[in-house]
């Protein structure tokens, strides 16, 4: 399986600086890919041009979206900006998105927040007359894989439709695996060759030096849970038996990668995972 971590651009305390030495070490110690995550109205750097930036710090590790809120922009906008930073990128660019679940985003966007699955499937649609080779548009450019996030029925049959694969939340992994089996039943249903690609994400945080931190970051980012905010810090692994237990379960579900997503700015952390996960 393979293993890969996020860059910290939605936690406070990361800066351009840090992010970019991120990326670069990231690089170093072998993880596969660096991925991004989304929020409109939180604090932090926004995710395609975060991934630019590594794009240019880096040479050969993979960059992911793990997610985009889709929706945000209108199709032309995202396609344009995904053929873009595959362009930048070399071809290194994986396109996670998803319809998005957070009502004040959208306001802030001035988009629709009721409308935002038809939007979505409209650009899922777009970006995959892009692979298939369109052309005359703002779109134009190398087909980009996309992997399709959601825990519906409507999901599934995105990816079945238009997605290379599908991206699991960060949830147990009990959570996870039976709706991954479900993805690769209504795949092979479907008529699809080969198997979709599974992606999970797992939050983590290493040493005691971070711990505060890494707590106060997670209970603030799911305050809109409200109480439950604090099961999502006590589930957040802390100590390397319990991350290699999380990503051995994922493997043995069979999970094709699974994307480790920091809850502290410390560059630490990097090192501290390659040695808990990489040879």
């Amino acid at each position: 399986m393979r293993i890969s971590i996020a860059l910290p651009n939605t936690v406070p305390g990361a800066d351009g600086g840090l992010l970019t030495e991120w990326a670069k070490r990231a690089e170093d110690r072998g993880f596969a890919s660096l991925a991004v995550t989304e929020r409109l109205v939180y604090p932090g750097h926004d995710p395609l041009l975060t991934l630019a930036a590594a794009a240019a710090a880096t040479s050969r590790i993979g960059l992911l979206t793990n997610v985009l809120i889709g929706p945000l922009r209108t199709a032309p906008v995202l396609a344009k900006s995904v053929a873009t930073l595959a362009s930048l990128s070399a071809g290194r660019l994986v396109l996670g998105m998803g319809p998005g679940v957070r009502e004040d985003d959208f306001e802030a966007a001035g988009r629709s927040f009721a409308g935002r699955r038809e939007a979505f499937e409209e650009q899922l649609e777009l970006l995959g007359r892009g692979a298939a080779g369109g052309a005359g548009g703002p779109w134009a450019g190398p087909g980009v894989p996309v992997l399709v996030a959601g825990l519906s029925s409507a999901a599934v049959r995105r990816v079945v439709r238009w997605g290379d694969g599908w991206t699991a939340p960060g949830l147990e992994p009990e959570a996870v695996l039976p709706f991954a089996a479900r993805v690769r039943r209504a795949w092979s249903e479907g008529g699809r060759s080969g198997a979709p690609r599974i992606v999970a994400l797992a939050r983590f945080a290493l040493g005691e030096d971070v711990e505060r931190e890494s707590a106060a970051f997670v209970r603030d980012y799911f305050s809109v849970l409200g109480a439950e905010a604090e099961e999502f810090v006590a589930k957040t692994p802390r100590t390397p038996d319990r991350i290699r237990r999380v990503v051995a379960a994922l493997a043995d579900g069979g999970v094709n990668e699974v994307v480790m997503h920091p809850t502290a700015a410390a560059l630490s952390q990097v090192d501290r995972l390659a040695d808990v996960l990489l040879p």
